[in-house]
């Protein structure tokens, strides 16, 4: 008999005090799957305030480390003459700068603008400034210094010599990069700076053409974004600009390069003959009203506004010798810069007779011919003013020869038959006491008092170029009315505005301000005013060749405390030619010459020496009116052989001239006072000389004709 026990399942036996698994498990999954929820919530939360709330201000950090925006200036526009000649042009340059923050190893950038610098690397600063010092010819301290600013930017040199690039690049340093830059450049230097002004080395115009145009001749600037590689440096592309830049337009100009030196020269010869305080001279087309030259002295090179050693050097870095020589040479500069012409003024004296002369003729008050009897030289016309003296006593005379011998008492009685209201509105239409309309900085616009403020001897003294100041500029457009017909022209020195790819944006018309006179009483007055030149004052002013011309001297003294000072004076001459239709008016004044000189000793000399130079000039060069419109790119025309930067020449020899281009070698020939013949084989287009006579430094007469035999290279 067998027994069999049955097996039944066997519960698991609790253990004292322990819970369930199960159990367990049950109640601390809520737990765990809510802490779960929860932190995935806040990186969900953390994530959605990185992509959207601080989306902006992390990507622009981000781009910040990797990328820069590097602000590309456009190439200013150009300033020629009107004959093409190069003026003013901008060159390609690279300046070079530093980011300190490569010499801070503890740099750090927290939100917003600050920054925690930490202590500098100075001895990786130290060899920097060490390798780039003797190549910059600045001292190892000065450029340590720079490199150790706190400051993202540093600027080590601005406008680097393309040899100081190339050396500074091989040595690929560290926290060292380069900007491309663009730097003004004069070809003919000195040549019209005050009219064409210059620009700081941050590209703004600071004075005449360049200053007035500045807004048109800068262009708008462009930003590049550059990506940085591992190492920081900058990997500039072209195509990545986000804002293309857009360069400055081009001025053609009214001037001409060629009668400014003209003009250049005579004044440097009257300063040497004279010694006054300055010395300066306008050339106006009269027909148009076309600025052909402006110059005074003394002058400046803008290519170099301060010495070497003041570049690139704070105030803070000079010795006190050092600032005070800086100080001496910005006083010096300031001189420099004025332009005479438009912001003097001055009492005009004699030539203010020509205007009193006309207007009484205009309004029928006297007639050629006339006889006024001048009293000997002396006229009290009031026993309660001084007397109105000449200086030579004449008795009887015409009209004309009031003119001719500059009589004070003649110009007087005639200004005295016009009604002073009728006076003072000729005066006004011929411009005296209004800005002439040359949009120029620093025009002055003189002074004339309104006739319900004259005094007994007011228009007396204005007759004859007392009691009112003009400018140069004022008279002399007010004179170029009696050459053209009796209108006064608005002066121009700007012919025409190009942008970047030579396209005609504008163009500046000859503008009629007043008709002033008659043609019939200016065709008068030219023929009276022929005689000044033959037979009266200004007889040293006669052109040669027998070109008529006519004009008028003036010799005006200087009100010093109150009082005329018998010592000190203006001589001027203001002359037209050729006479039957003028083609140029000039306007020479003399500060101050040395002994008590009038303006036909000193003055007309210098017209005549300008003169001839033009006639010169324009016989042997082509009437630019002729030419073809300038329509071509002018960024793309190459400097002129006739950069005065490099031009030597000798007055009294003739110049070398093998191998240069005709129009160079006729301006040489010019300069030094000859006269250039031009031979060439029939049907050959000449453009560079093949030989001359006579030979290089031969002894050369003013006048002598140099025979300039021309072909193709």
């Amino acid at each position: 008999m067998s027994l069999r026990f049955a097996t039944e399942p066997r519960i698991p036996r609790r253990l004292l005090g322990r819970q369930d698994p199960q159990d367990l498990l049950s109640r601390r999954m809520p737990w765990i799957m809510g802490s779960m929820a929860f932190w995935a919530l806040l990186i969900l939360l953390r994530l959605l305030w990185l992509q959207g709330v601080e989306h902006k201000r992390y990507r622009a950090k981000a781009e910040q480390q990797h990328t820069t925006v590097v602000p590309v200036p456009p190439i200013r526009g150009e300033l020629r003459d009107r004959r093409g000649e190069p003026l003013a042009i901008s060159i390609k340059v690279e300046s070079l700068f530093a980011d300190p923050r490569v010499f801070y190893p503890d740099y750090k950038a927290t939100r917003g603008e600050e920054r925690q610098w930490g202590n500098p690397n100075r001895k990786a600063a130290a060899e920097v400034a060490a390798k780039l010092a003797p190549i910059l010819e600045q001292t190892k301290g000065q450029v340590l210094d720079k490199l150790l600013r706190k400051k993202t930017f540093v600027y080590l040199e601005r406008h680097l010599a393309p040899m100081k690039v190339g050396t500074i690049r091989a040595m690929e340093l560290d926290g060292i990069e380069f900007q491309p830059e663009s730097r003004r450049f004069y070809p003919r230097g000195s040549l019209a700076a005050q009219i064409i002004g210059f620009t700081n080395i941050d590209g703004l115009g600071q004075l005449g053409i360049e200053q007035t145009y500045d807004k048109q001749l800068a262009g708008v600037k462009g930003e590049l974004i550059a990506p940085r590689d591992a190492h920081g440096k900058l990997l500039i592309l072209q195509e990545n600009y986000s804002q293309m830049p857009v360069n400055g337009a081009s001025l053609q100009l009214s001037l001409d390069a060629s009668i400014q030196h003209i003009v250049e020269d005579a004044l440097e010869e009257g300063m040497r003959l004279t010694r006054p305080r300055t010395a300066y001279a306008v050339v106006v087309d009269p027909q148009t009203g076309e600025i052909l030259a402006m110059a005074g002295t003394p002058t400046f090179d803008p290519n170099h506004i301060l010495p070497k050693k003041f570049r690139n050097r704070g105030e803070s870095e000079l010795s006190a010798g050092e600032r005070e020589e800086l100080r001496r040479e910005l006083e010096r500069q300031k001189a420099a810069r004025k332009v005479h012409p438009v912001e003097d003024v001055y009492e005009p004296g004699s030539t203010m007779k020509i205007f009193t002369a006309a207007i009484a003729l205009e309004e029928r008050k006297v007639r050629l011919g006339e006889r006024i009897d001048c009293l000997a030289g002396r006229w009290q016309y009031s026993a309660k003013v001084p007397p109105i003296t000449d200086t030579h006593g004449h008795g009887v005379l015409t009209f004309e020869e009031i003119l001719w011998q500059s009589s004070n008492i003649g110009a007087a009685k005639m200004g005295i038959r016009l009604d002073p209201s009728v006076h003072y509105q000729y005066l006004r239409k011929f411009g005296f006491g209004d800005p002439t309309g040359l949009n120029f900085p620093g025009e002055s616009q003189g002074r004339m008092i309104a006739p319900d403020r004259w005094s007994v001897p007011t228009q007396y003294t204005f007759s004859y170029g007392y009691g009112l100041s003009t400018t140069p500029l004022q008279i002399l457009m007010a004179g170029c009315a009696l050459a053209n017909g009796g209108k006064l022209m608005q002066p121009i020195l700007v012919q025409r505005i190009y942008n970047d790819k030579g396209l005609l944006l504008k163009e500046f018309k000859p503008t009629v301000r007043n008709q002033v006179l008659s043609e019939e009483t200016a065709g008068l007055m030219k023929e009276a005013l022929k005689g000044v030149m033959t037979q009266g004052t200004g007889k040293k002013g006669r052109l040669d060749n027998g070109v008529e011309s006519f004009g008028k001297t003036g010799t005006s003294r200087k009100l010093i405390d109150g009082k005329y000072d018998p010592k000190r004076h203006f001589a001027s001459f203001m002359g037209f030619f050729p006479a039957d239709k003028p083609q140029y008016g000039v306007l020479v004044m003399l500060d101050d010459p040395a002994g008590d000189t009038t303006g036909g000793d000193v003055a007309a000399p210098l017209f005549k020496r300008i003169g001839d130079g033009i006639l010169r000039f324009r016989l042997a060069t082509p009437d630019p009116d002729r030419e073809k419109d300038l329509t071509l790119s002018l960024r793309d025309w190459s400097v002129s052989e006739t950069d005065e930067a490099t031009v030597h020449v000798e007055r009294g020899r003739v110049p070398d001239l093998q191998g240069l281009s005709l129009k160079a070698a006729i301006h040489r020939v010019v300069l030094v006072g000859g006269t250039p013949r031009v031979e060439s084989s029939p049907g050959i287009t000449a453009t560079r000389v093949l030989g001359q006579s006579p030979e290089p430094g031969a002894p050369l007469e003013p006048g002598t004709v140099v025979k300039i035999k021309a072909g193709m290279p």
